[in-house]
């Protein structure tokens, strides 16, 4: 649903400046927990910390419906330097369940299926703006409240419903492996490893992930 909300452009506003600035301070704390979440998901298991993320992006739409009314950005940037913090919790656990749930000769078509999931969103975001602007001539239109409610009511509670590892079992009878991730440490030292000099072949992988991740920052504006 996040996918659809930065694919309506501008988080469904008419003037983007507050999505931008919010998709600035998002991707400013993403930075830091996206390697301190897998500790976290340590502690809290799959299903607690896919609700303490999920939570915050309802929080995040939540911001623009009050944007919608009173003007107020600070309580949008504010929403999106939270979001950035708990979306490093929700890609560690959705990593662990993408790849310890399934059986081994399924994994691919789990990644496939969530990434086929993930990206309707930003078709689901397209597709809002177009239909309200169809007609529109000169003025474009901003999303109006229902859509951002909907978006706030969407999934968050089924993030409870997500069995801990020990209690999956396979349709072929076998348990799913619980994985636990290093210390948050470990993954410093990786990154420091990783940006050496010498690394030719990690910065060839870096440089064409960097254009694959950051299309999402001009797609909101």
């Amino acid at each position: 649903m996040l996918n659809a909300l930065s694919g309506m452009g501008g988080g469904g506003q008419v003037d983007p400046i507050a999505a931008n600035n919010a998709n600035t301070a998002l991707c400013a704390t993403f930075v830091v927990f996206g390697i301190l979440g897998s500790s976290i998901y340590n502690v809290l298991g799959p299903h607690l910390t896919l609700f303490a993320c999920c939570s915050t992006y309802v929080l995040y739409a939540g911001s623009f419906l009050c944007y919608n009314h009173h003007h107020n950005q600070t309580f949008v940037v504010v929403a999106g330097g939270l979001l950035g913090v708990r979306a490093g919790l929700l890609w560690a656990g959705q990593g662990a369940i993408m790849t310890s749930y399934p059986p081994p000769n399924r994994k691919g078509s789990f990644i496939s299926l969530f990434w086929s999931i993930f990206n309707m969103g930003g078709v689901i975001g397209g597709l809002i703006p177009f239909i309200l602007n169809y007609h529109c001539v000169e003025d474009a239109a901003s999303v109006n409240d229902a859509t951002y409610i909907g978006f706030m009511s969407a999934d968050t509670l089924l993030s409870l419903g997500i069995l801990p590892p020990g209690r999956v079992i396979r349709d072929d009878g076998t348990r799913c492996t619980n994985i636990k991730y290093l210390s948050h440490g470990v993954f410093v030292l990786i990154y420091a490893y990783f940006f050496q000099p010498m690394k030719r072949r990690h910065v060839a992988i870096f440089s064409e992930e960097m254009p694959c991740q950051n299309f999402y920052l001009f797609n909101i504006s």
